[in-house]
């Protein structure tokens, strides 16, 4: 098992930055004479008060990766809301770029089968807007305890953190890069969604709004697995939900 925090100047940023990399090691890796086994991949998005170190911090997604032999990217999204930010960088392009990147460098494959997507809370809304709007990209996607009421987010107070940076002094998201709606929308009309697999913790304050995304979901004919129960908003949940995560993308 490799693991890699790389260092790359990014295009999109304008800077040197960075993300993680954890690669399941193969024979073929070793030997210069061998083609190199191509790996699935899965891009994992974290939280608002995360960064792309926090999953190999406070799970055990390194072993898990090994397990399942699935390589996992991690990239830095600050607190973007992965998107592409009226007053700030460009977090959606950017993780489109690592993942572009990775593939490009590393012995990961293309083939959209073997690409997935993840994420919780910040992330699990990344995640959501990320596979809607860029469906070809990836076969399976799993929101972790997603904030999918974007409305709750005009006034929410937290550290050194605005709405407003992400999408302009506006008092509502309709119509911004946070339009939840509109990613649906756009998702659906695609025809091309990736496999859907939804968790939230019965005691996390997001149950309620992941119960209602849901049932949105379902309405307009979108499959997906749904699963809640026992946790809360933290990464013990997180933890034991990318592993699940990881079984059923690797079945």
């Amino acid at each position: 098992m490799a693991l890699m925090r790389v260092n790359f100047y990014s295009k999109v940023l304008g800077k040197h930055h960075h993300f993680n990399l954890i690669l399941p090691e193969d024979d073929s890796h070793y030997e210069i004479e061998k083609e190199n086994k191509l790996l699935p991949s899965l891009m994992i998005l974290h939280g608002l008060s995360s960064d792309n170190n926090s999953y190999l911090r406070f799970t055990s997604v390194e072993r898990y990766a090994n397990d399942y032999g699935v390589a996992i990217i991690l990239p830095d999204g600050d607190h973007s809301f992965y998107a592409n930010m009226k007053y700030g960088h460009s977090y959606e392009d950017h993780i489109l770029e690592v993942w572009a990147y990775a593939h490009k460098v590393f012995p990961l494959s293309l083939k959209r089968e073997d690409n997935y997507l993840a994420g919780h809370s910040m992330g699990g809304f990344g995640a959501i807007k990320t596979s809607f709007e860029h469906p070809e990209l990836f076969s399976k996607a799993c929101y972790m305890s997603a904030a999918t009421n974007l409305e709750r987010m005009i006034n929410y107070d937290w550290q050194d953190f605005k709405v407003a940076g992400i999408i302009g002094d506006v008092s509502t998201t309709k119509g911004t890069e946070l339009d939840i709606t509109a990613i649906i929308e756009k998702g659906i009309a695609s025809n091309n969604l990736p496999e859907l697999y939804i968790m939230c913790g019965t005691e996390d304050e997001l149950h309620s709004d992941n119960l209602k995304f849901v049932e949105t979901l379902r309405s307009k004919g979108v499959k997906l697995k749904f699963e809640d129960g026992p946790g809360e908003h933290d990464y013990a949940y997180w933890d034991q939900g990318i592993k699940k995560a990881l079984e059923w993308m690797s079945n």
